[in-house]
């Protein structure tokens, strides 16, 4: 078996891709909350991804990947068998969990997966964990039968209102908060900057329930030498990948995440993007095995 090897792919909705990789040291050692980087190539960049699953004793791991930007583009070619040329971790601070009580967990987009293992865990210390899972529609919904095994309750919601309740998660839990039928002691989320921006200034407004989310998105490098992570939280600054990912969203500077970091690099990243073309990649690959073969 190869370094980094792919060992399963599977694109269980349109452009999401779950990915097992064989990384044994990684896999002892992770923790909820935690994330790796990940190069495709040796002139790729480093994209940090969160821990989705791990086996300790079969010394595998698994990650959810969008197809959106380049790197992530070049993932959703690879195929089962072929190998990464560099993953590191598990790096970032674990999620703060403990028995809390009655604990939401709510994860929209690329951010679903990565909420997995926060419930896992969250229920295994004995608490009551409902799960709220967003999507813009009924065939991007994913993972709901996983979460029915690691949750209490599971709340399907979709813009468009084809399965589950129609809004977005700030919109379940403020109906879920007015209605007191059950008093919520702690919310995790993980999503778009701009729906966890909304949910942070929701429980804050109605009775300022502790909420953590979790900011991966704005990392770049994902050992604190870049700085492009800069965050401001609680008046001082904090970077993503070493102090985080996962903060008190009630401290954070949303309007600086959501309007400065989010931005930082589109410019870069779309161009990158347009220059990628399919029948290269196809090709190069079509030639490494040429000279695979002429080798051997």
């Amino acid at each position: 078996m190869s370094k980094f090897e792919i060992l399963k792919k599977e694109e269980f909705v349109p452009n999401f891709y779950k990915l097992d990789i064989s990384v044994p040291t990684i896999a002892r050692k992770a923790k909820a909350g935690q994330f790796i980087l990940v190069m495709v190539d040796e002139r790729s960049e480093k994209i940090p991804l969160t821990l989705i699953d791990w086996d300790k004793e079969k010394g595998t791991i698994s990650f959810i990947v969008q197809e959106l930007g380049l790197s992530t583009s070049k993932m959703a070619f690879m195929e089962e068998g072929d190998s990464f040329y560099s993953i590191v971790g598990p790096l970032g601070e674990p999620a703060y969990l403990e028995n809390f009580g009655t604990v939401v967990v709510s994860g929209g987009c690329y951010g679903v997966g990565a909420t997995y293992p926060i419930a896992k865990r969250l229920k295994e210390l004995g608490n009551h964990v409902i799960t709220i899972i967003e999507a813009k529609n009924e065939n991007l919904l994913y993972y709901e039968e996983e979460f029915k095994t690691v949750s209490d309750e599971v709340i399907l919601v979709t813009t468009d209102g084809s399965k589950g309740e129609r809004g977005h998660i700030y919109d379940v839990l403020e109906h879920m908060i007015e209605s007191q039928q059950r008093k919520i002691d702690h919310i995790k989320v993980i999503g778009c900057n701009v729906m966890m921006s909304k949910v942070s200034k929701l429980t804050k407004e109605k009775g300022a329930i502790p909420t953590y989310a979790t900011v991966t998105t704005i990392m770049v490098d994902g050992t604190g030498m870049c700085g492009s992570c800069r965050l401001s939280y609680d008046g001082k600054t904090k970077f993503a990948c070493v102090d985080g990912p996962e903060f008190n969203a009630h401290k954070i500077d949303w309007e600086e995440i959501i309007h400065v970091r989010n931005t930082l690099y589109i410019s870069e990243e779309t161009l990158s993007l347009q220059n990628f073309s399919p029948e290269c990649r196809s090709l190069a690959k079509y030639q490494e095995k040429s000279r695979e073969e002429e080798t051997s």
